[in-house]
């Protein structure tokens, strides 16, 4: 490991340290080594003398979980038993009056997506009972008017409803890791 990757490994552990602090660290590190170059060693014998920026970083107080470098948070560990507690009483409350309800609602929204999409096509049938059979022009002009745009009514209407309910679920989702974790 060269004087530079040493410094860059070292600098990026020691994230939590103020960065005047920090900045004095790394210029102790960099004279060590140049003093060690300067008394024969090569770069890399000087670096390595020094040990691992790992420990380094461990020695000096400084504890940095690998989520942290990534940039992900994560909260402390604590007494983890009301949680699950917590956790076991929405699960069962959540099987018992939750889930039954939103099933039947999914299959009806389900039921309306098809209906709306059904009212779209059916216009087809009217244009080929058009060449079929003897139907008014003005009569099937009018039915497939009426059915298309009640299909893309009733499809707008339903898909608003959707959307509402999703809401509404990841309110509710939102709302029951809240619970768990305690902070509600």
């Amino acid at each position: 490991m060269t004087k530079q990757q040493f410094l860059n490994e070292l600098n990026r552990l020691m994230v939590q340290i103020p960065e005047g602090e920090r900045k004095d660290i790394l210029s102790d590190y960099e004279a060590h080594i140049d003093s060690a170059i300067e008394n024969g060693k090569t770069e890399e014998e000087a670096v390595e003398d020094l040990g691992s920026p790992k420990t380094i970083a461990d020695e000096l107080g400084v504890f940095v979980p690998t989520d942290k470098l990534s940039g992900s948070k994560k909260e402390p560990i604590t007494n983890v038993g009301p949680n699950i507690f917590a956790f076991l009483g929405m699960l069962l409350f959540n099987l018992i009056f939750i889930i039954g309800p939103v099933v039947g609602i999914a299959g009806a929204f389900i039921g309306l997506y098809a209906a709306a999409f059904a009212c779209l096509i059916t216009p087809v049938a009217f244009i080929i009972n058009l060449f079929t059979h003897d139907t008014p022009i003005l009569l099937a002009f009018f039915l497939i008017l009426a059915t298309f745009s009640f299909g893309y009514l009733f499809l707008l209407v339903t898909n608003f409803l959707a959307k509402w309910f999703l809401k509404l679920i990841h309110w509710y989702w939102k709302l029951n890791v809240k619970i768990v974790k305690g902070s509600y």
